[in-house]
């Protein structure tokens, strides 16, 4: 017996605690693959479920750009829209027949009640006679028949029956034809779109042959019906006028009105008839003027007859963006808009330069369309789209009043469009093509070529721009807002905003800069940027400013001593420390015309202003000291504007140092006054100690000095 080869107690080597444990974690990975892949395919179902609707919903999003798929003729989405519009054209043109169906069956009825009354009459005339009639012998025959009524009164009852029977004609037309056109918006048999579709077109062209002409037949035969009720009426009062032994004036008066009447109504009819078949656009249209203008056409077509072209007047509707009728009517219709929505449609066509270029209308139709435009109830996007229109306008002004003949330069003398060009590119951001609609009114024509400036050269240049001994136009809003615009800038925190301040005043002259300022009708400098400009410069722009100081012209400027008195407070404020003034710097002309006009609400600050100035320089080198003797008299004086506001009166800080510099110089005022100068003397004026007292700081003066050295 053969042994067996494997030993039966060997043990397996891969049955040990490690490889075991290595089985479990590679049955765990298997699982946990397992269901990753469960996972996996869970994602990839759900991705590609979003991935469908992020599909919808980019389709949804852009299907207003993209083109519709093709569909077969037969597509139930296309004749059900074909359906809705025949349906709403078959009932525009039904309610027109059914109205005018309705007015003829309202005014029939009351010309039956009418014509009824004056037909009883007329047959109960033709047998008014009947039982007058004797027989041969002597007896009446209530067998025979009457004689014939006279040929007058048996005209007028035809013409009467006649109209008669042409309004009841017209009555029963009209019920019938109110009848049929109701049938026509019904809706018709059938199972899809289509099929009502084709049925409702196959009734419409059958209801065409006999409707159309039934509307036509109805607005004739009521007019010949009154016709003839005219003609018996006219008829009737003619024979009763001429049936008299004499003449009835009243009668044939009466009857020559009713002619006349008649004869204005068919002129009337007939003009609107001639103008229907004249002109294209006729609002007097109807099927008589229809039939003139197709036998019109045929005659031009088979006879040749081309000068009868002439007689009808096209409406040109070919009308480009150039054409001014156009730019009327766009303006005038967007103007009478009542529906908001509407004017989202129409704004991307509103262009303030085609208007500018070709439109004949005057200024309040563009005005009248921005406004309505600009109105509180129209969407953000149509405001902030009419703004947007703006800021090139300016520019191309600019290059259409290089060109002689164009439009522009009429319309650029429009003061009412300029002012309102001027407020309303202010408000859009530009500030440079408000300056040059501002150049576009009288005398200021210099600010054209300013507005051609870089921005801060042309702010520079503005800040300067009354500085010119000539009489200049309105230009305060631009001079405002270059001084605004400064003024944000000084007081700004951004170190920007300090370097472009520093570089627009470095192209400016501070003294025409000052001089500007000053000479401005309406607007009030700023003290801060008057210091800004005579900080560091007050030695060299102090003797430059004196001769503008001393210009008594100057001091009737509405400004002039306000803006003064920042200017000269400033200039003292930076003037440098260490003796007096020199003796070029003389004010005592300028403070001379102050006194002239001290009754005025500058008083306070300009007595401040100067104040500082006579504590700075040396008052006996001043040229005037009668007028500096003056204005410190007034200063003194407590009284003077205690009446009124402070604006009126002088610091009790400047009303002490007044009476101390009167009695400082007091020899050298008596030694310069005139003999007749003043009614005060000298020694009348307090001393030091007094001065010292507020109690006695008050001078009493019975006559103030004059002026003259």
């Amino acid at each position: 017996m053969e042994s067996d080869p494997t030993p039966k107690n060997v043990a397996d080597i891969f049955d040990t605690p490690r490889f075991n444990r290595l089985l479990s974690l590679i049955e765990e990975q298997n699982a946990t693959v397992e269901t990753q892949k469960r996972l996996l395919k869970d994602q990839q179902r759900t991705l590609n479920e979003h991935g469908k609707k992020f599909d919808i919903l980019i389709r949804d999003a852009l299907k207003d750009d993209q083109p519709y798929r093709e569909q077969l003729l037969d597509d139930e989405p296309t004749w059900s829209a074909l359906y809705e519009v025949a349906a709403a054209k078959m009932k525009e043109e039904a309610e027109e027949w059914k109205s005018l169906m309705d007015v003829s069956l309202v005014f029939i009825a009351i010309f039956l009640t009418v014509l009824t009354a004056f037909l009883v009459p007329a047959t109960q005339s033709l047998s008014a006679s009947t039982g007058a009639n004797p027989t041969e012998g002597g007896a009446s025959n209530s067998t025979s028949l009457p004689p014939l009524p006279p040929r007058s009164a048996e005209n007028v009852c035809a013409l009467y029956y006649v109209a008669l029977i042409m309004a009841i004609f017209n009555a029963v037309i009209c019920m019938l034809g109110r009848q049929w056109v109701g049938k026509l918006l019904n809706r018709p048999a059938g199972k899809t779109y289509r099929e009502r579709t084709v049925r409702h077109e196959e009734r419409k062209t059958l209801a065409y042959v006999w409707i159309k002409p039934l509307v036509a037949v109805l607005y004739w035969s009521l007019l010949l019906s009154i016709g003839v009720f005219m003609t018996g009426l006219l008829y009737q009062l003619r024979n009763l006028s001429t049936s008299f032994d004499q003449s009835a004036r009243a009668l044939e008066a009466t009857w020559a009105l009713g002619l006349v009447i008649v004869s204005g109504i068919v002129a009337t009819i007939a003009a609107t008839t001639i103008h229907a078949v004249r002109f294209e656009g006729s609002p007097f249209e109807g099927l008589s003027s229809d039939a003139m203008v197709n036998l019109l056409q045929r005659l031009t077509t088979r006879w040749k007859w081309n000068w009868l072209k002439g007689i009808r007047v096209q409406v040109d509707w070919q009308l480009n963006y150039s054409s001014p009728k156009l730019n009327s009517m766009f303006m005038r219709l967007i103007a009478d808009a009542q529906d908001p929505t509407v004017l989202d449609r129409a704004v991307p066509s509103f262009s303030f330069e085609t208007w500018f270029r070709y439109g004949d209308e005057s200024f309040d139709v563009m005005k009248g369309a921005y406004d309505r435009l600009m109105a509180t109830d129209t969407s953000l996007r149509v405001r902030e789209t009419v703004k947007a229109r703006l800021p090139a306008l300016g520019y191309l002004c600019r290059i259409w009043l290089r060109k002689p003949s164009d439009k522009a330069h009429a319309k650029l003398k429009d003061q009412e469009m300029i002012n309102f060009l001027i407020k309303e590119v202010y408000s859009a951001g530009q500030w440079l093509s408000r300056v040059f609609f501002t150049s576009c009114r009288e005398g200021n024509e210099d600010l054209r070529a300013v507005s051609e400036l870089p921005f801060e050269q042309c702010i520079a240049k503005i800040l300067c721009t009354y500085d010119q001994e000539r009489n200049l136009g309105d230009r305060s809003e631009v001079v405002k807002d270059a001084l605004n615009y400064c003024d944000s800038r000084l007081n700004g925190d951004e170190a920007y905003d300090a370097d472009q301040l520093a570089r627009i005043f470095a192209q400016i002259d501070p003294c025409s800069f000052l001089r500007s300022s000053m000479r401005q009708n309406e607007v009030y400098l700023s003290d801060d940027l008057v210091k800004f400009t005579v900080r560091g410069r007050a030695v060299e722009i102090f003797p430059r400013m004196c001769p503008f100081f001393n210009d008594p012209t100057n001091t009737t400027l509405p400004a002039y001593r306000w803006n003064m008195s920042y200017v000269l407070r400033a200039l003292i404020s930076n003037y440098p420390d260490g003796g007096d003034l020199p003796s070029d710097i003389d004010l005592s002309p300028f403070i001379e015309t102050l006194c002239g006009n001290a009754e005025d609400d500058t008083w306070n600050n300009i007595s401040d202003a100067t104040m500082r100035y006579l504590n700075r320089c040396n008052i006996t080198a001043l040229s005037r000291p009668q007028a500096v003797r003056q204005f410190l008299m007034l200063c003194a004086d407590r009284t003077h504007g205690a009446d009124k506001d402070e604006f009126y009166q002088t610091d009790e800080e400047h009303q002490g140092r007044a009476q101390a510099l009167l009695v400082e110089h007091r020899s050298f005022f008596e030694a310069a006054r005139s003999p007749d100068a003043s009614a005060i003397s000298i020694h009348d004026l307090p001393s030091h100690n007094e001065i010292r007292s507020p109690s006695s700081a008050h001078i009493e003066i019975s006559e103030l000095p004059s002026c003259s050295v």
